[in-house]
């Protein structure tokens, strides 16, 4: 079985790693969650998506940049379908009470709400590094187990 039968076996894993890091992001910054029937099928969604992607996509680039925009399209999700499951937004923070600043230059407030849109930005895109650092992970750890129970003699100091 070569490296790339292997990768395709395993690359549905992404999928579900996607989503459960898309949710935490999602529910740090302050977003809620949908329920957990919607979030099975999201989970199901990506893995079918990750598995087909997998095939036909290796390069590093190119699969962070697929797992950004699956960030994104798990943000919109989460953001239509939530309600269900409030989030903390453990990561927000306040400006103390009734402070809004305002920018001298345009007269803009830059209120605490603002920030809340970049932070989402930011944990998503978190998110979509950790989801391919967590599929090449995985890709690497079993691609080395088949190596191994493949019978292949090793030499070693070579």
């Amino acid at each position: 079985m070569g490296p790339s039968a292997v990768q395709e076996k395993w690359s549905w894993v992404a999928g579900p790693v996607a989503v459960a890091l898309g949710l935490v992001a999602h529910l740090l910054s302050g977003g809620s969650a949908p329920s957990v029937p919607v979030l099975l099928a999201l989970t199901a969604l990506c893995a079918l998506a990750a598995e087909l992607v997998g095939r036909w996509i290796h390069g590093p680039i190119l699969l962070l940049l697929i797992s950004g925009l699956a960030q994104q399209l798990l943000f919109f999700g989460f953001d239509t379908l939530g309600g269900s499951f409030p989030g903390g937004g453990l990561l927000t923070h306040s400006h103390g009470p009734q402070q809004i600043p305002t920018d001298v230059t345009s007269g803009a407030n830059s209120h605490p709400a603002a920030h809340a849109g970049d932070l989402m930005l930011y944990t998503h895109a978190a998110a979509a590094i950790l989801t391919l650092l967590i599929g090449a992970g995985v890709a690497k750890l079993v691609r080395s187990k088949s190596r191994s129970h493949s019978g292949a003699v090793t030499i070693p100091g070579r």
